[in-house]
């Protein structure tokens, strides 16, 4: 999921792009060095700034925040 959401992220190129590069770079890091944590509460934090212009991207942000909650990260 973490993979198919830096896609999600690259594709992305309005007035977020600033926001979803950095958040790439995080979900980039945080594959490469096997270190998931705090990345639930930040793609929930993520999701509301990404509601108005890409929904698609805000609702998978809230499903992937919740699928680590229960996986306890």
């Amino acid at each position: 999921m973490l993979e198919e959401l830096a896609d999600r992220l690259h594709i992305h190129s309005s007035e977020g792009h600033e926001r979803a590069k950095a958040l790439h770079s995080d979900v980039q890091r945080a594959l490469e060095e096997d270190d998931h944590e705090g990345l639930g509460e930040r793609f929930t934090e993520e999701a509301v700034e990404f509601e108005s212009e890409h929904p698609d991207l805000a609702d998978f942000l809230r499903r992937l925040a919740d699928y680590l909650g229960a996986a306890g990260i």
